[in-house]
């Protein structure tokens, strides 16, 4: 379930109140045309009369159908529906329209996230080279890109079924940004010093279990290369050329915005790694991790509370690289 609050014509406060839900259907069969799909359009049709525009309390903006018929603990098949209402959910963070599917990640505090987002904008150097890893539908990186005259941005997502949502959310940013954004379906913990290589700044978002052990072993390789000389740095990129087939696709954008043709930018790596976590035990390992070797040290770190009433909290944190000057 998502709710969307997208109705820039009144005030931000007042917005919950005319917010609307769209609704997901986990349906335990094959597709529509299943035994049961009978009882799948009755319900349908319950949910649309009760909270349609057409009904006394207009909550309900569509509803989709999912079909899984997994006993795994995975929530979602990979087969959709649209059976009600709009087809795009649109919602607006980071001063861009951004379009939400119901198989893209979303945050349902809206508010908090966007307050979040702005804090972060303010990291990002104007004119960085930029790559978001665990980016889901771009977000995060469609709203720096928008606001800090980027020369690239590199959003990596696994799901490939993000791919529709970005290619929506981008169609709307404003026109000649001069930044070259790009969105590529793969795992970012594949290769991820491939992933880092040419870029400034550094965005992780990932799930509550915290970064991949691969993520974090790359993060500290540059770092600690960075601190040496050429010769060390000059090795992470010192690896047979690569041939397997998948691999080369994912380095090939799925989505490309912007004719703008890519800068040959090696040799470059994150000096900013900025880290969002929804998970704060994880965080802590991986922060552990991070400044252990003192190649990385925490800047700074701010608290956002998504879920009031619960001892869940967001972290923002920005890491910076150490310059390799001793510390007096």
């Amino acid at each position: 379930m998502t709710v969307t609050t997208y109705n820039t014509s009144i005030p931000v406060a007042q917005r919950y109140e005319q917010a609307r839900v769209q609704v997901s259907l986990v349906w335990n069969s094959r597709d529509e045309r299943s035994k049961n799909s009978e009882k799948l359009s009755l319900l349908q049709e319950f949910l649309w009369t009760n909270g349609g525009p057409r009904s006394n309390l207009h909550v309900i903006h569509s509803i989709w159908a999912n079909f899984q018929t997994s006993t795994s603990n995975i929530i979602f098949g990979h087969k959709w529906r649209h059976i009600g209402g709009e087809a795009d959910l649109w919602e607006r963070f980071g001063g861009v329209d951004i379009c939400l599917d119901p198989y893209s990640f979303g945050q349902a505090n809206t508010l908090s996230f966007n307050s979040l987002l702005h804090k972060l904008i303010k990291y990002v150097p104007r004119g960085s080279t930029v790559v978001d890893l665990y980016s889901g539908a771009g977000v995060i990186g469609l709203a720096i890109a928008a606001s800090r005259k980027c020369r690239s941005v590199r959003c990596v997502e696994i799901n490939k079924m993000s791919k529709l949502s970005f290619e929506k959310s981008a169609s709307r940013l404003p026109p000649n940004l001069g930044c070259t954004i790009t969105w590529h379906n793969t795992d970012a913990s594949a290769e991820p010093i491939h992933w880092l290589e040419g870029s400034s700044v550094a965005i992780v978002d990932p799930p509550r279990k915290g970064l991949h052990p691969s993520v974090i072993n790359a993060l500290q390789r540059v770092a600690l290369s960075e601190r040496k000389a050429f010769k060390a740095k000059s090795s992470l990129t010192k690896v047979k050329d690569e041939k397997r087939p998948w691999i080369l696709r994912a380095r090939e954008p799925a989505v490309h915005v912007d004719s703008t043709i890519m800068e040959e930018s090696s040799g470059i790596w994150p000096e900013t790694l900025i880290y969002i976590s929804c998970g704060w035990d994880s965080f802590k390992k991986d922060c552990k991790s991070l400044i252990s070797n003192e190649a990385w040290h925490l800047e700074n770190a701010h608290a956002f509370n998504f879920f009031p009433g619960t001892d869940s909290i967001e972290v923002l944190a920005i890491f910076r690289r150490d310059s390799g000057i001793a510390q007096k």
